[in-house]
């Protein structure tokens, strides 16, 4: 970024981003000073930013630091006269918080760490140090559309870290919208594709730079075009096109087109030279290939790398061709030749026992007819037969009228014998152990009367059967009556060992017969039979209770195998009543049953009142009753007990029938619970006499309703209500003739009144012609001496009539206007 707002970087929207690395003041350090912050500032690693905004609306931002600990401040300032000037800045927001020098971090913390402009932040500016009810953050700015604004951030940390920034609130930042279009998303290594300018923006685009990618021609252009590009690799490329306004927004827009290696690319052909016999290695493949992007590199299927192969024998051979595109293609040439040779073997066998009558016979097709044979190193002649052979191997040449040879080695034997596939040549022993097998012997070929020799010591034998015989290894040898010869390895094999073993299934609870036990057998033939000492036959007996059981498994061979097995039954499951804890209150839900289980198969799990199980043996919040209480182990076994809460007699307070009184007088109200022992509790304490006594005075204003609540020595509450209804009669008696004469005797003119008035707001007395001849404000009644004496100015008033105002205020807050006429007499 820039140090300096005249280089400032312009920003063309609100997409987040990140600066690395900060440092310096720029090329002029003093266009930042008293910005309203309350202290002097100056700028120190600072980055400029600017922008115009496109939609009115909302500003905010948070920046945080790379490194945690820097302080990272702000200046946003309005910039009348455009982006492009910053002669005259107008500060809009100010953020200077950060350390207070010699106070601990805690002190400071809420001015260190992210920092920013926010919505509902109360202030525009933060001073110097940390005051208090900083928090790092300002409050969010309004942007008008077509006005532009600049931001220095400074870091006075110094540590060279940078920041990262992100944007919200509804206004937007002008900028241009970079595009372009694409002739074809998908183009052929070597053909053009065309790209297009389609940015758009109200203002002036200045500048176009476009890079096509990699192993693009051209790789770098400007201007909108149309421009041609040639690729000279396949593969993803991508394009960018960044554009600039006048103004200095830069934005980029990036797209993408496929290049692929397409059909055509290659020209291949291969001249092939065929073998000159059928069995050579002298075939070759002379290669030719073309592309606009040489040099090649050539990839065999037998790993040569060379364009061309030689010595080659008959076959398909296959090469992957790369050239310098990278595109690749496969390519496959054939090398034949001559028929190979074909020949059919006929061989006599001599006589056994060192006979000297065997023969060889070679029929021979393919290759290029007629045939040559050279036999033992011999010369080369037309016979394809030699006779009167004893047992060994011949070699012979074949060579056909082109020259080409095909040696062969044919092995010439007496007749061996072999055994007759359609018997059964062994039985294996029926059981393990058992010796009852036995060997038959069958002679596919020959000549009867055949010999057999078990090597037992007694020599051959006319018998073909060996019985009783253990599992094992036996050889035999076979000779016929031509002195003919075989030998022979059998072997017997015991059955798998049978073996008998049970799935058990215990028995679930104490006392029950719900065991069951299955015998599996395992070896032997199969066919398994059972006999249990029960006399039961079959596999699984079900209900069992405790208690040894056998059983005996045979399989079909009628091999036998015993085993035993017993059932224990599990310990007696029991349920112990721990503890008890009655009902405190009457109808109240904490009475407390606790049990324990013992036996049977731990872990147990706890109900109540058949409700869902538990692992915790405790109840809690129960109300008085017979509770039914059940302890089930691992294996389902419940045992149950009853349980029984009991709880006292319910307490109980009668506030008394309601009352009924006349502004001004009170009613005695009185608790009467069934239990003394209690405390009371009397609500809304205004207007009682006491709150905590049985029977309080209520002397309302308004019919209100007391409710008391009396509790007892185990914290057992009771409550009822009264009401005490006011009636609202406001009696008043103001006299009609007073005569102050001074005879003690109706003296003194005043208002008298019942308890339900409070004071007399005023009192007024005037003459026939309205003059006002006596007054008096805020008084209390039935006080003659408060009233009128009949003296005005200090002199003895006239016999006459006078009229009098009179308001009264009453203890609800009422107030009361009476009027009329007052005779004075003496």
């Amino acid at each position: 970024p820039s140090g300096d707002c005249a280089t400032g970087v312009v920003l063309c929207d609100k997409d987040p981003f990140t600066v690395d690395f900060v440092v310096g003041e720029g090329a002029n350090p003093n266009e930042v000073f008293n910005e309203g912050c309350g202290c002097d500032i100056v700028e120190a690693n600072s980055s400029w930013y600017k922008w115009t905004c496109e939609e009115s609306g909302t500003l905010t931002f948070t920046l945080s630091p790379l490194n945690p600990a820097d302080d990272l401040d702000f200046v946003i300032y309005e910039l009348p006269n455009g982006v492009n000037n910053c002669s005259v800045k107008n500060p809009l927001r100010c953020m200077a918080s950060g350390e207070n020098i010699g106070d601990p971090f805690p002190v400071w913390e809420p001015c260190t760490g992210p920092t920013g402009l926010a919505i509902n932040d109360g202030d525009t500016n933060e001073s110097c140090g940390c005051q208090p009810g900083n928090n790092n953050f300002a409050q969010a700015i309004d942007m008008e559309a077509g006005r532009s604004y600049a931001l220095v951030i400074n870091n006075f940390s110094g540590s060279g870290d940078g920041f990262s920034i992100e944007f919200g609130g509804t206004g937007t930042f002008r900028g241009p919208v970079a595009d372009f279009t694409i002739s074809t998303d998908t183009v052929c290594v070597g053909e053009p594709v065309t790209f297009t300018d389609a940015s758009t923006f109200d203002g002036v685009i200045s500048d176009r730079r476009w890079a096509f990618g990699l192993a693009a021609n051209p790789g770098n252009t400007a201007g909108t075009g149309p421009h041609q590009v040639v690729y000279g690799r396949p593969g993803l490329k991508s394009i960018v096109l960044q554009i600039e306004t006048d103004d200095g927004c830069i934005v980029t827009a990036v797209g993408n087109v496929y290049v692929e290696c397409c059909d055509g690319h290659f020209d291949v052909s291969a001249s092939t030279a065929p073998l000159s016999c059928p069995n050579s290695t002298d075939g070759s493949i002379d290669l030719s290939v073309s592309s606009d992007y040489a040099p090649y590199t050539f990839s065999w299927g037998g790993g040569q790398t060379t364009e061309d192969l030689a010595g080659l024998g008959r076959g398909d051979y296959t090469v992957t061709i790369t050239d310098a595109s990278t595109c690749q293609a496969e390519f496959t040439a054939t090398i034949g030749g001559p028929p190979e040779f074909e020949v059919d073997t006929l061989i006599g066998m001599p006589t056994c026992n060192g006979g000297a009558d065997g023969s060889v016979t070679l029929l021979v097709s393919g290759a290029s007819p007629p045939y040559e044979y050279s036999w033992l190193g011999q010369p080369f002649g037309n016979d394809n037969s030699l006779e009167n052979l004893p047992v060994g191997d011949y070699q012979v040449t074949i060579r056909d009228d082109n020259g080409c040879e095909l040696p062969l080695t044919i092995p010439v034997r007496e007749l061996e014998l072999i055994l007759d596939p359609n018997v059964a040549s062994i039985t294996d022993p029926s059981c393990t152990g058992f010796s009852d097998g036995m060997i038959t012997v069958a002679i596919a070929n020959g000549l009867p009367d055949y010999l057999y020799d078990f090597n037992d010591g007694n020599g051959f034998v006319g018998e073909n059967e060996l019985s009783n015989l253990p599992a094992g290894s036996y050889m035999v040898d076979v000779q016929d009556a031509n002195l003919c010869r075989g030998s022979f390895t059998f072997v017997l094999e015991d059955p798998p060992l049978l073996q008998a073993s049970f799935d058990l299934q215990g028995i679930s609870c104490f006392g029950e017969n719900d065991g069951q036990l299955t015998a599996v057998a395992t070896g032997g033939v199969g066919g398994y039979a059972y006999q249990w000492a029960g006399g039961q036959s079959a596999a699984t007996l079900s209900g069992l209770g405790p208690g040894s059981y056998a059983v005996t498994v045979a399989d079909a061979n009628g091999c036998v195998t015993a085993a035993d097995t017993s059932f224990n039954q599990p310990p007696e499951l029991f349920i112990l009543l721990d503890t008890v804890i009655n009902v405190l209150c009457f109808g109240e839900p904490t009475g407390t049953v606790a049990v324990s289980g013992d036996g049977g198969v731990p872990p147990y799990e706890f109900s109540v009142g058949n409700q869902l199980f538990q692992v915790e043996p405790v109840f809690n919040a129960l109300l008085a009753g017979t509770y039914e209480v059940t302890v089930m182990d691992a294996n389902g076994c419940t045992k149950s007990l009853t349980a029984t809460i009991t709880q006292p007699g319910e307490l109980i307070v009668n506030a008394g029938p309601d009352e009924t009184i006349e502004l001004g007088y009170s009613a005695r109200l009185r608790a009467r619970p069934n239990d003394l022992s209690v405390s009371y509790a009397w609500s809304p304490p205004d207007s009682l006499s006491c709150t905590e006594c049985q029977s309080p005075d209520a002397n309302p204003v308004n019919t209100t309703t007391y409710t008391v609540t009396v509790t007892d020595l185990n914290g057992c509450t009771a409550t009822d209500e009264v009401v005490v209804i006011v009636l609202k009669n406001r009696p008043v008696y103001i006299p009609n003739a007073f005569s102050p004469n001074e005879d003690g005797r109706n003296d003194n003119f005043t208002v008298y009144t019942g308890p339900g008035a409070q004071e007399v707001l005023a009192l007024k007395v005037f003459n026939r012609w309205g003059g006002l001849v006596f007054e008096n404000y805020n008084f209390q009644p039935n006080d003659p001496s408060l009233g009128w004496d009949g003296y005005f100015k200090g002199e003895p008033a006239q016999v006459g009539v006078y009229a009098y105002f009179v308001e009264v205020g009453f203890i609800d807050g009422i107030s009361v206007i009476y009027e009329g006429d007052i005779t004075l007499v003496r």
